[in-house]
């Protein structure tokens, strides 16, 4: 059964035959994605989801209060640190403890949904090289848990709102949109890391200083307007710019900036997630073999 796997790229179950007997056997080139296959296997996005999110805080005494206590953590180390000492202006009259906190939320799931996800087949190598299923689900839906977290770490977000007798902007119905959009990037990104790390596990070592430089390289801390006008498009060219901007802009209100933003995120996303998809469908073919 290995063997076959091992041959088939982006293998697919074909109907069964009379016998019980399901053949597996490749999709088309031109066509990455088996989308009737997902469909039938739908169910397993569910069940990776709550088996992750179950052992995430395993053995933990906080447990899933931590989502709450590391973004509040974080939020205020930023204040002291980049507010106070560092005395960064964000060009309007919220305090920057509420202004940095969508970005902190927005770029707490980013960093820990592609950690994971760049390690998740690695992660999983005991169910991959045993049970037959849509491998695709496997860093899908490990790129999903961190969802969960995010949901909480709003709490506090509403307790600042609170604190500074604030409330959220109206905008806050396209949140979800801007999180998907985080969530096409993280995918794409993660099918790509996901599928070298199977090849190589340099990777594993290296996704850490990737992260944090990104976190650095996006406007989480500081606003774009601390960038010189002359650097700002290449703030622009990253895919994570638009996402926390527009965490901002429907939480707090404050002007989104260059539309440009968006429509650089937007094709980065899809363009990363096609090319992830091919890539991972080349790794799927050996798969078990790497694994």
């Amino acid at each position: 059964m290995q063997a076959a796997e091992s041959q088939a790229v982006s293998p697919r179950a074909a109907t069964a035959h009379p016998k019980g007997v399901h053949r597996i056997q490749p999709t088309s080139w031109l066509v990455p994605v088996d989308f009737r296959e997902l469909w039938r296997y739908r169910e397993l996005v569910r069940f990776f989801v709550l088996r992750d999110a179950k052992s995430r805080y395993r053995q933990t005494y906080l447990g899933p209060a931590w989502a709450i206590v590391r973004p509040l953590m974080t939020i205020v180390i930023f204040s002291v640190i980049f507010g106070n000492l560092a005395g960064i202006e964000t060009d309007t009259d919220i305090p920057y403890p509420l202004w940095v906190t969508p970005g902190v939320l927005a770029f707490g799931y980013i960093a820990t949904a592609l950690s994971n996800t760049s390690t998740s087949l690695v992660n999983n190598s005991n169910v991959i090289t045993k049970v037959y299923f849509p491998r695709l689900y496997v860093p899908l839906s490990t790129a999903l848990t961190p969802i969960i977290d995010f949901v909480l770490g709003l709490l506090v977000l509403l307790g600042l709102f609170a604190y500074y007798h604030r409330a959220p902007s109206w905008h806050i119905i396209f949140l979800p949109g801007f999180l998907g959009l985080a969530g096409l990037v993280v995918v794409g990104v993660g099918l790509w890391l996901s599928s070298f790390t199977a090849r190589y596990r340099d990777v594993v070592f290296g996704v850490p200083f990737l992260v944090q430089i990104w976190q650095y390289a996006t406007p989480v801390i500081y606003p774009v307007s601390f960038i010189p006008p002359s650097y700002q498009w290449l703030l622009y060219l990253n895919p994570f710019t638009a996402v926390v901007n527009g965490f901002r802009w429907s939480l707090l209100g404050v002007p989104f900036g260059s539309p440009w933003a968006l429509v650089a995120s937007v094709s980065i996303a899809v363009g990363v997630t096609v090319t992830g998809l091919f890539v991972f469908r080349r790794t799927e073919r050996i798969m078990v073999d790497l694994l």
